[in-house]
């Protein structure tokens, strides 16, 4: 498993040195080679190679041909859709949002036109919602984005999150709610939780982060916040993907296997791993729809699923062929994964916290191999941050050998708690999102602490809120 997966993914790699995508016919003659050599285990390999490349050729060629017209650009367009994520707000009136389009009007009468698209709206009459359709005016222009050395490749951006195009919308008559009919339930939950954190966010700094950990809504976290953790490599925290979805159906899986040893004969009907392993999985679930599915939420449902379905099957695996099966699908789901840093990131982590987890470095104690875990990704994940960012921090492996337990075991906790005490007690809600911003504050105020140790020879007091606990203590 682990070559077939190495194989599928160098097919992949070996696409993104190619300057044009493939012609059309060669599709069908890789099909009719591939399909003959599978059946022969010397060029089961070649195949997979082979499948790799034409399958990211296929999905680089789809959303290539997805991109908008040429004609179209700059021109006043009517469109029809809905907003497909949380808006963000950019000002008091002026918003941007993802927007799924169905259907266009350039002028001569309505077309189908299902594309993807980023807008902005400057002097919105109303807010938009995740859910809601809407009859827009807007222009729109291709994709486009500068990719200076050591600046942010927005344009591959815009390509790996499938934007057709982005624009703006137009001050007009015709922009109206056609309605919000297509709002499920984990939707409209988000949207719940983002009014209900909109008005407290700019007041209590922390619940930025609350917002971020619990809807996935990262647009609130100051330009100050994001410098603090870009200097202490722990920006990793506030993304809801592998980490927190780990966590959360690792926390089930402890309490469901816990429950169920302690219910009489059933351990001995249905073994607690394997009756722990399908609440686990449906938390990871329930996780991901609440940040709204999105592309790195996917990528760790189907990791973490791999894992709880090797447990219901009750066979013996080893942990490095879980990693490459899930590897595997998810670059059979998501073969553009591979222009997002963050998938290099997460699992070059996870190889290697697999590696010092086995023990292959030493049988140590606990609080010893977790010191040898932040330190030697510290120093592995030192190459790949150089490559994808030009630039590493000198003093995140002391920096997340605190704030990963500390978000992982004591901020995602409460904030989640006060989503499940939503149904019962706003206030109890709003009591455990604001012990979760209070928790936030302390670790910022100590990763500011980090920052100017690192810059500054001297001698530097505790941050004023660490001095105030210190005081009580």
């Amino acid at each position: 498993m682990i070559l077939k997966s190495l194989a599928f993914l160098a097919g992949i790699l070996a696409l993104q040195c190619c300057a044009d995508l493939p012609a059309g016919h060669w599709y069908a003659v890789a099909t009719s080679a591939a399909l003959p050599a599978w059946r022969l285990p010397a060029l089961r390999l070649p195949a997979l190679v082979l499948l790799g490349f034409f399958w990211a050729a296929f999905h680089a060629q789809l959303q290539h041909d997805s991109r908008l017209d040429s004609e179209l650009e700059g021109r006043t367009l009517l469109i029809e859709g809905r907003v497909s994520d949380i808006p963000v707000r950019l000002a008091d009136t002026d918003w941007r949002f993802a927007f799924q389009a169905e259907r266009l009007d350039a002028g001569s009468g309505w077309q189908s036109f299902n594309r993807r698209l980023r807008l902005g709206w400057y002097r919105a009459p109303l807010q938009p919602q995740a859910g809601q359709r809407w009859q827009l005016v807007v222009r729109l222009k291709r994709p486009h984005g500068y990719a200076n050395p050591g600046g942010f490749d927005y344009e591959r951006w815009l390509f790996q999150q499938r934007i057709a195009a982005t624009g703006y919308v137009r001050q007009d008559t015709r922009n109206h709610r056609l309605g919000d009919h297509d709002r499920p339930f984990f939707r409209r939950m988000r949207n719940t939780l983002a009014a209900r954190l909109d008005d407290t966010a700019d007041a209590a700094p922390g619940l930025a982060l609350v917002r971020a950990l619990t809807i996935g809504d990262r647009s609130r976290v100051s330009a100050g916040q994001w410098d603090v953790m870009r200097k202490t490599g722990t920006s990793h925290l506030m993304a809801i993907s592998g980490l927190h979805i780990s966590l959360v159906a690792g926390l089930v899986f402890c309490v469901s296997r816990f429950c169920w040893s302690r219910l009489g004969v059933l351990p001995e009907i249905i073994p607690a791993r394997r009756a722990a392993a399908l609440p686990a999985l449906l938390a990871a679930l329930l996780y991901a729809a609440l940040a709204g599915f999105s592309l790195p939420t996917q990528r760790a449902v189907i990791m973490v699923g791999v894992v709880m379905l090797a447990l219901l099957s009750g066979r013996q695996t080893r942990p490095v062929q879980v990693l490459s099966l899930a590897m595997l699908l998810v670059l059979a789901v998501d073969p553009l994964a591979v222009l997002s840093a963050g998938w290099w990131l997460s699992f070059w982590a996870v190889t290697l916290i697999l590696y010092v987890g086995s023990g292959r470095i030493g049988r140590q104690p606990v609080w010893r191999r977790w010191g040898h875990v932040h330190v030697v990704l510290a120093v592995s994940l030192l190459p790949v941050l150089l490559v994808s960012f030009q630039q590493a921090s000198l003093v995140a492996p002391l920096a997340n050998l605190v704030a990963v337990p500390w978000v992982s075991l004591l901020v995602v906790p409460a904030t989640l708690s006060g989503v499940a005490a939503l149904f019962l007690s706003e206030a109890v809600a709003g009591g455990l999102w604001t012990l979760g911003g209070f928790l936030a504050v302390l670790l910022f105020d100590g990763l500011e602490f980090l920052v100017r140790l690192q810059g500054s020879p001297g001698t530097l007091s505790p941050p004023p809120i660490w001095q105030t606990v210190l005081a009580c203590s």
